[in-house]
């Protein structure tokens, strides 16, 4: 089921889709822990008990004699299930740290096993490369022996300090836009950053040429940043419980106003229409 859900949240590239992954996933997480969720569902309930009751009370202070009737059921009815969701979301956030931990894996792995994204970065990287002229309009790099990878090349010359400066960053800018493709909710969260993954990447390229190779293998470069950028969302995943309390706090209190809203509309439309009854009379 877990791994039917990371899938799942990979290959959507959707929002919502994210969103009711990452609940399910916190629910299972929560129940994997035992006490506390059986903790949670009798809070949640009794919460939710208290809020239809709260409504109940400010509809009657609006009317007194107002019938609660089928559309004060439905609206209680949708009110309580909001109000159990955003307890039980809320009790949730405590194993934010475990489900993050396993998206970001999960996209590490997709990743580096993306063939596409490999071939179509590593492309790029070349052809930025090549693009690099000097003062008179020569290549920087020597390209004999690294051939275009549309000819089956697989390596990139990166002798010159601005060449590996610019296959560095043309590898980092494309794990990030892969994230914020691949992950939204997470992504509008958190913030992908490749923290020491240039310099890591640029060290193993100083330590891969001091060997003396003449080209650098692109495996190690996507590698590095793949596994910095993760490192980096790892660490800002504490702002997951902070955002999500506060999204869960506002959505769940729109909801109320608006249910409370209309149930007082209809009992103010309830007066008015007794009061006409009253004058007809």
């Amino acid at each position: 089921m877990e791994q039917y859900i990371l899938d799942k949240m990979i290959e959507s590239n959707s929002l919502l889709i994210d969103i009711v992954m990452i609940l399910l996933q916190l629910i299972i997480e929560m129940k994997s822990a035992g006490q506390l969720f059986y903790i949670s569902i009798p809070v949640a309930i009794l919460v939710s008990i208290c809020v239809v009751w709260l409504i109940k009370i400010i509809v009657k202070n609006v009317n007194k004699s107002y019938d609660l009737g089928v559309g004060f059921a439905i609206s209680s009815f949708f009110s309580f299930i909001t109000t159990f969701s955003a307890v039980l979301f809320l009790f949730s956030l405590q194993f934010t740290e475990p489900v993050v931990k396993a998206v970001i894996k999960g996209w590490e792995v997709s990743l580096m096993a993306n063939s596409d994204w490999r071939d179509k970065t590593f492309r790029e990287a070349y052809e930025n490369v090549a693009d690099l002229k000097t003062e008179d309009g020569r290549q920087i790099e020597n390209f004999n022996g690294s051939p275009h990878p549309d000819t089956g090349g697989s390596t990139i010359p990166t002798h010159s300090e601005k060449a590996k400066l610019v296959a560095t960053n043309t590898y980092l800018i494309a794990a990030e836009n892969n994230f914020e493709k691949t992950v939204p909710l997470l992504n509008w969260i958190l913030t992908a950053k490749s923290g020491t993954a240039e310099s890591d990447i640029l060290n193993d390229m100083k330590l891969h040429f001091s060997k003396n190779n003449s080209t650098y293998q692109v495996d190690n470069a996507y590698k590095i940043a793949s596994d910095r950028i993760s490192k980096a969302l790892l660490e800002q995943s504490g702002r997951i419980i902070i955002v999500g309390s506060i999204f869960v706090f506002v959505t769940w209190l729109l909801i109320q106003i608006i249910v409370i809203g209309l149930i007082s509309w209809i009992a103010l439309r309830s007066i008015k229409e007794n009061f006409g009854a009253f004058k007809a009379v």
